[in-house]
């Protein structure tokens, strides 16, 4: 993943979004809301994107 390919999200995705969960985000931190979802979105598609061998599977239940 390049650094173009980094999800845009804007500050109106962001309360969207919180809505949806019941979150209330003050007007002030919806900026610093969006940037940090947006990192934590690129970072959840380079897991996404990592190739695992056929012969791997998902475990049903995870136990630290």
């Amino acid at each position: 993943m390049d650094v173009s390919a980094v999800p845009r999200v804007s500050e109106a995705d962001v309360d969207r979004l919180a809505e949806q969960v019941g979150l209330r985000i003050d007007p002030a931190d919806r900026a610093g809301a969006a940037m940090a979802l947006a990192v934590l979105l690129a970072a959840a598609q380079l897991v996404m994107e990592f190739p695992l061998p056929e012969e791997i599977h998902p475990a049903l239940v995870f136990r630290p």
